[in-house]
């Protein structure tokens, strides 16, 4: 991300005075300030859209247990504690699908507290995907929240259809304030504001559903995998209007200019939907620079789930020399032709084989330059990250938290510091042992060659986990909050 866009970005919302901007008493700029921010950062930078383009037509895969597990949320009980995580699920070796940031810290605290997890469907986060829910799942008490994205579409025809002027005022708010930035940034924005006005209507036109199901079940913590889906964020501001404290569990790196919807240049301003605490993976992966998040509200745990596989994969040996490509959607292409050129320059020797693992927002896109018989492409949920990082010997990427990862178990590092992000990850990681920068992929090879690859763990980022801290901490966070309020 570039260090003038991020900061134009942030003096102009401020200047504008773009967060006073309020459509039945939501404020219209913090909901979609992430999604028009990374559309022009994608412009300016000729990213890949984060998701494949194509839409999927197909009708939307469900199941009896898809159909209870989202009537479900009309009916819960008392809850102390709701987490809100990610679709994006992964199958372990009993044949389950887990949620690797949410699943595991349900664990902890589920034989004395009683806990609910609610997944948006899948589709509704990828347009080109059909799928709801990858089951079976790992987390036992789960709420779909397909059944709320169904009735939102019937509310939307209904408001647009009876409500008209009011919609139209929005509308017009929006054709304003998009005029507005395109004037600015000097990008057409004019399809992620359809978007845009699609999140803002499913929150004004849910709110009151999921504030019932919140009053009802007594919430006493909300833990997130926090992102600008609107479920989330609607839910974030129920909980506010509550004093219900949001926990958000980290799940990718926090760097000094990303992601922008942590990223605020009032750092004193009270925003309607941002977390108040954060569980996070050490000090060297969460940057606090224009976080609004005062300092002893976020605690350092580490991650329970890379915590487990460093244990359980520490003896996987591979027959060959595995040399890891970690993928991103935003620039898949371009970091699949180095795999492809490093592959045939590789061809003639046996002992190597490249893996080229998709991320998870990238499993439909094709890339016909990996298709060689030396490269083996990963594009399911069969098998999560750590395990193919510990059959490797290095790993090749830009600015993943997969990079991260990776240095735990030890692999020699390739950063492409002529690609998009690269800034981010070197302010962090620098100049360490078994790190390299490069350019293409002669200069992967070369260093290949010459044997500089070898496997030794790096765990300087990562805090090491310690579960009985962890208890403690949440029972503080749930503890100071209830105390206060009564």
């Amino acid at each position: 991300m570039k260090t003038d866009s991020f900061k134009k970005f942030l003096g102009f919302e401020e200047r504008e005075k773009l967060f006073e901007i309020k459509f039945h008493n939501f404020n219209i700029w913090e909901i979609a300030r992430g999604y028009i921010f990374i559309e022009i950062d994608m412009i300016n930078n000729k990213l890949q859209p984060l998701f494949p383009n194509k839409k999927s037509n197909e009708i939307k895969k469900t199941s009896l247990s898809i159909i209870k597990n989202s009537l479900k949320l009309f009916f819960l009980p008392k809850i102390d504690y709701l987490f809100l995580n990610n679709p994006r699920r992964i199958k372990q070796s009993d044949g389950k699908f887990y949620c690797i940031y949410t699943d595991l810290l349900i664990d902890l605290l589920k034989d004395n507290y009683s806990c609910v997890t609610f997944e948006d469907p899948y589709w509704a986060l990828s347009p080109s995907s059909n799928i709801s829910h990858y089951e079976p799942v790992k987390t036992e008490n789960i709420c779909y929240l397909d059944a709320i994205e169904y009735i939102y579409r019937f509310k939307k025809w209904n408001y647009k259809t009876f409500f008209k002027k009011d919609y139209v005022k929005l509308h017009k708010m929006l054709e304003e304030l998009r005029l507005k930035v395109e004037y600015e940034f000097k990008c057409d924005l004019s399809k992620i504001f359809k978007v845009v006005e699609d999140k803002i209507l499913y929150m004004i036109l849910t709110y009151n559903i999921y504030k019932n199901v919140l009053k009802k079940s007594e919430i006493k913590a909300i833990f997130e995998f926090y992102d600008i889906f609107p479920s989330k964020i609607v839910i974030n501001k129920i909980a506010k209007e509550m004093n219900i404290p949001i926990i958000e569990i980290q799940h990718g790196i926090v760097t000094k200019r990303n992601p922008i919807f942590l990223k605020y240049g009032d750092l004193k301003r009270k925003y309607d939907c941002l977390p108040d605490y954060v569980l996070s993976y050490g000090e060297k992966l969460l940057n606090k620079e224009y976080l609004p998040i005062e300092s002893d509200k976020i605690v350092y745990i580490g991650s329970l789930f890379l915590d487990k596989k460093l244990s359980e994969y520490q003896c996987y040996i591979s027959k060959t020399k595995n040399i890891l490509f970690v993928s991103q959607s935003n620039i898949g292409k371009d970091l699949s032709i180095i795999a492809g050129n490093l592959a045939d320059l590789l061809k003639n020797d046996k002992e190597y084989q490249i893996i080229y693992k998709m991320h998870p927002y990238e499993i439909d896109a094709q890339y016909e330059c990996l298709l060689k018989d030396n490269i083996k492409i990963i594009n399911d949920r069969n098998k999560d990250l750590y395990y193919y990082q510990s059959i490797s010997i290095a790993q090749i990427g830009v600015y993943s938290t997969g990079i991260y990862e990776g240095l735990n178990f030890g692999l020699t590092t390739f950063i492409l510091s002529n690609m998009y992000g690269f800034n981010e990850i070197k302010d962090i990681i620098k100049d360490g042992e078994g790190i390299y920068y490069v350019e293409n992929s002669n200069d992967i090879y070369n260093i290949i060659k010459e044997k500089k690859v070898s496997k030794k763990q790096n765990n300087d980022y990562w805090k090491n986990v310690d579960k009985k801290y962890i208890l403690k901490t949440i029972e503080s966070i749930v503890n100071k909050v209830e105390k206060s309020f009564k």
